[in-house]
């Protein structure tokens, strides 16, 4: 079964119709309902997420989005744990040189114990640790 990790770049693109990558992503979401695949997603990523969709007129977009994750058997939700914290926190004070953030490491490092090598973001982070991404 495919396997795509989901980052706040790309639930950003989805929920919001004035995003430059709206359309795109509403492209790959359809592409990707035709096929057998299991969404990734995790308590940081939602959080960024939410935290972007705080506004007032955004917010039941991203309350509709996340309890659509909590309930669908297509996606699985993942928890970033005090040891799962601990090497994101690693990985994001060795990368000096990048601008990953701490909510970007602990995706990379989650999607690299997974075994997952697509990523459904716009974020070239992800790129520069050696994944593909969906969304450019």
């Amino acid at each position: 079964m495919r396997v795509i990790f989901v980052d706040t770049a790309a639930f950003i693109a989805l929920g919001n119709q004035h995003d430059d990558l709206h359309k795109q992503a509403r492209n790959i979401q359809k592409q990707l309902a035709k096929h057998t695949v299991q969404f990734v997603t995790t308590n940081l990523v939602i959080a960024e997420y939410c935290n972007a969709f705080s506004s007032i007129k955004l917010r039941s977009i991203a309350i509709t989005t996340v309890e659509t994750i909590f309930i669908s058997k297509r996606w699985q939700y993942i928890h970033i744990d005090e040891n799962l914290m601990q090497q994101s926190y690693v990985l994001y004070k060795k990368m000096t040189d990048k601008n990953w953030g701490l909510v970007d490491c602990s995706s990379i490092v989650l999607a690299k114990k997974m075994q997952i090598q697509e990523i459904f973001t716009a974020a070239h982070h992800f790129e520069q640790a050696g994944f593909q991404i969906l969304l450019k």
